[in-house]
């Protein structure tokens, strides 16, 4: 039997286009619609304690969660890129409290503060379309093609950077001896940096040597191949990384600076990035001010 209240369940309330363009989630993954977009609904009760909560935040479950319940056309949300997250967030906030969001500000050369309305659509539409180049020649002839790191690759590197992290607050507080502590220190900047060296491999997806016509997709291979290179080659990967971190990432939103403040020296515009911390992110207005005020 059809439930009689169907008809007011939630639906898409607004359509995102995704810096990625679709590339990059595997086959069956994602559905866009005729203009290359996804629909996006708002949280429910539900997602918005999910979206909150400390534990699953660590792991990325809880963001993966709400991404299936508010973002259907993406099936296996572990899969989304990481330059599609920032859309995918701002378009499920949009979705669920409106376009518009109130920010607090330190204002520079001062020590006040500055709450202001934003435009989360016009942030969407300020976000880089790039294209995300995925193939790259290296000094020593190969060719390698490289995908955005996965969200679950995101969340993998996360929960090992913090637990390398805390290990170091472990050490500096155990009662060691200098060289025992020398030790311990030695073994987790290790293991931070096989972690960086992991992530590299795990953005590879195929290696084209010049003298043969099949490139190389075995994973172990192209692993072993990351762990075995000179320092110059895996800079020259990391350097094409990173000339690409900005792509899909939420631009800065220019402040008007009140004239009071100009007054005690401020600018009289200003720059301030929007934090994606979920526990502040997705606040609707009220709670927001009432957290300012408390």
């Amino acid at each position: 039997m059809t439930n009689p209240l169907s008809t007011y369940f939630r639906q898409p309330a607004v359509y995102v286009r995704l810096p990625s363009q679709g590339r990059w989630y595997p086959p069956g993954c994602i559905e866009l619609n005729d203009q290359g977009e996804v629909g996006i609904m708002p949280m429910t009760a539900k997602d918005e304690m999910t979206i909150r909560t400390p534990d699953a935040l660590l792991n990325g479950q809880s963001t993966v969660n709400v991404f299936k319940s508010c973002v259907p056309a993406i099936k296996d949300p572990w899969q989304i890129p990481s330059m599609d997250t920032d859309a995918l967030l701002v378009g499920i906030r949009i979705a669920t409290y409106g376009e518009s969001m109130e920010v607090t500000t330190a204002v520079p050369k001062t020590q006040e503060t500055n709450s202001v309305q934003i435009s989360l659509q016009n942030m969407l539409e300020r976000i880089s379309y790039e294209p995300w180049q995925d193939t790259m020649t290296l000094s020593n002839g190969l060719i390698i093609k490289m995908r955005p790191m996965s969200y679950r690759g995101m969340s993998q590197q996360n929960i090992k950077a913090y637990e390398e992290q805390r290990l170091i607050r472990t050490v500096q507080d155990a009662n060691m001896s200098e060289q025992q502590k020398l030790e311990e220190f030695n073994k987790i900047f290790s293991k931070i940096g096989e972690i960086s060296v992991g992530s590299l491999a795990d953005m590879i997806s195929e290696i084209h040597m010049p003298d043969q016509e099949q490139p190389v997709t075995d994973k172990t291979f192209i692993k072993e191949w990351v762990y075995n290179i000179e320092t110059k080659i895996a800079n020259e990967i990391r350097d094409h990384i990173d000339n690409q971190k900005d792509k899909g990432t939420l631009p800065p939103v220019d402040i008007i600076t009140p004239k009071e403040f100009v007054a005690k020296g401020a600018p009289e515009q200003y720059q301030t990035q929007i934090s994606m911390d979920n526990s502040n992110f997705f606040v609707p207005k009220s709670s927001r001010s009432r957290n300012l005020t408390s």
